[in-house]
Formats: structure tokens, C-alpha cells, sequence
């Protein structure tokens, strides 16, 4: 069993050392409020996050930093698109004003300090396992967007071949840092997580339905797979737990599902409307059902019927019997 602890120093949520003075004290309690007004530093957990088998990080650790690694080429490609070097000067927060009109527009100096960075640090990783990837660290002015993402592209499957080898290696701190630091303020160099940050992909996540497995929040957000062979990613923005629909055999996967609802069909008309189910007409020879008999009605015969002597029905030929 690994018993080494995650060499960035993770902490498991809400769990502490005995030696702790929050050991044993609820979140929100009056005895937590009472430690607070004390002046006793807060502490959110102390008890450190097992590494994962095999590496010097924790599995969260490593799942974060295999996925934005994953997406950097991307996002190179992405901020080269932004910044065309045959349209675009580079200025450094100051703007001159000309009026002639072929001037090209400025562009932000740190969006191409930003690629220029994300480069950087891949080659200089992919060196590591890859030496013959050895040459130029940072992307030429005139690289266009196709040929900037195959050149980090490049550098990524040479460090994602070896990466569990990099990852058992305490120079994984400094590459967890170039992926996963967040700057506060203009950053001095830019990580993936500081140019995601600012110029982020368009992926479309969706809230998932379910609540997170660590912190029980319904803040899991699902980041569906961006090229064919990718992996769907589940993160939790609350507690930082991630995954994807790939890990515990497809237990995830199955979890946050995105609910189908159940729709009402679609009612045709016209020629296209299906034959409406009808009961069948008796047959020809059938016995049709009796008519109710009412009785007969004296007849009713007119004045000039009448003989004026005898008050009789007069004959058929108009003379009556008595005359």
C-alpha cells in the first residue's frame, strides 16, 4: 500500500491531526465561532492527501495537471489566433496613434508573452524525456495557428508518454507549478492556469445533476470531450475533486449522466397522420336492432270531410248517405 504523502502538500478536507486544535470541531459551531474570536487560525484540513500509486502527487494532482497539459496546444493554438503576427504589432500597455492606414493593429504584449511561455515550458519538458526535441524554447513571430499547434502538440506526447515516469520525479513540483500556479495580480510568467484564466476555450460545461463524492455540493461541472478520443472531465468547484468518464471502469460516467426527459410524440396530421384506431362496422347480413313501436294517431280530416246534417264522413265522391 503507498503510504507517501502528496509532495505538494495537499490536504484532505475537513480532517486533522489529533495535535490540531480544530481536531474534533465542527465548521460553523458556536465553539468554532468562539476559536475564531480568539484569534486561532482557521484550518480547513492538516491531514495530508495520499499519493497516488506509482508518483509523488496526489491522484486530484495528477488528473488536473495530465488534463490542462492536455489542452495546452490548444490554447496555444488559441492565443495565436488571437494574435496574427501578419495583422498585429506588439505594444506594451502604450498605444500611438498614427493616421497613416497600412499600420498593422496592436496587440497586448502579454498575449504573446502568454504563448510564447506556454512553449517554452513544453519543449523545455519534452527535452527531459526527449532530447533530439532539444532547440528553439518559444514560438517564432510569423508562426501561424496550424503550425504553433503542431509544434506543442508535439512536445505534449513526448511528456504524456513518460509523464507517470515524470510525475515519480521531485521536479514534478515545478512542472505542477507551471500548469496548475494561479498568479494574483499580472503574472510574472504565465501557467496554463493563468492564460485558461483570461483567454479560456470554449468547451460548453454543463452542471451536473449529481452532488460531488467528497463534499457532497451540487457544484460537479462536466467538460465534455473537446477532440474525438478525449475524455469527458468531471470538477468539482467547490472541493477541487476531479475526474473523468474513463476512471473506476466508467463508474463516473455512468453517475453524471446528463438526464434524457421523457418528451410527448409529436401529433401528425394531415396525409402523413397515422389511421386513428376505430371499431369495426357491423357486418351487411347483421340483425339490426328493433325500432320501438308507437301507437297510431286517430286521423284528422278537414272541415269540408264533414256532412253539416249528420256530422258523418261524407263519401268518397262527396255526397253523403242521408241526402
Amino acid at each position: 500500500m503507498n503510504e507517501r504523502a502528496c509532495i505538494r502538500g495537499c490536504t484532505v478536507r475537513d480532517v486533522h491531526f489529533a495535535t490540531c486544535p480544530w481536531f474534533g470541531v465542527d465548521e460553523g459551531t458556536e465553539r468554532a465561532q468562539e476559536m475564531l474570536e480568539a484569534g486561532v487560525r482557521s484550518c480547513s484540513g492538516c491531514a495530508p492527501r495520499v499519493a497516488r500509486e506509482g508518483v509523488l502527487v496526489c491522484e486530484g494532482c495528477y488528473r488536473r495537471i495530465r488534463r490542462l497539459l492536455g489542452e495546452t496546444p490548444d490554447l496555444i493554438a488559441h492565443l495565436r489566433s488571437l494574435a496574427d503576427p501578419l495583422k498585429a504589432a506588439v505594444y506594451d500597455r502604450v498605444m500611438v496613434s498614427s493616421s497613416r492606414p497600412e499600420l498593422p493593429a496592436p496587440v497586448p504584449a502579454d498575449l504573446v508573452d502568454a504563448s510564447d511561455d506556454l512553449m517554452r515550458m513544453l519543449r523545455e519538458w519534452a527535452v527531459v524525456v526527449d532530447p533530439g526535441l532539444a532547440g528553439r524554447a518559444g514560438l517564432a513571430a510569423g508562426t501561424e495557428t496550424a503550425e504553433a499547434f503542431d509544434d506543442a502538440d508535439l512536445c505534449l506526447q513526448a511528456i504524456l508518454v513518460d509523464f507517470d515516469h515524470l510525475a515519480n520525479r521531485v521536479e514534478v513540483v515545478a512542472l505542477a507549478d507551471a500548469v496548475l500556479h494561479r498568479h494574483s495580480g499580472e503574472p510574472e510568467w504565465w501557467s496554463v492556469v493563468d492564460a485558461l484564466g483570461k483567454w479560456p476555450l470554449d468547451d460548453q460545461p454543463r452542471w451536473a445533476k449529481n452532488p460531488c463524492p467528497e463534499c457532497d455540493c451540487k457544484t460537479v461541472r462536466v467538460r465534455p470531450p473537446r477532440r474525438k478520443g478525449d475524455a469527458a472531465v468531471y470538477q468539482c468547484t467547490t472541493c477541487e475533486w476531479e475526474s473523468d468518464d474513463r476512471a473506476d471502469g466508467g463508474f463516473w460516467a455512468e453517475a453524471f449522466a446528463e438526464l434524457v426527459p421523457d418528451t410527448t410524440p409529436t401529433v401528425l396530421v394531415g396525409r402523413d397522420a397515422p389511421a386513428l384506431d376505430r371499431p369495426p362496422l357491423p357486418a351487411a347480413d347483421a340483425p339490426r336492432p328493433g325500432l320501438r313501436v308507437l301507437p297510431q294517431l286517430p286521423p284528422v280530416l278537414p272541415a269540408s270531410a264533414v256532412c253539416s246534417e249528420c256530422f258523418t264522413a261524407r263519401a268518397v265522391n262527396g255526397a253523403c248517405a242521408c241526402g
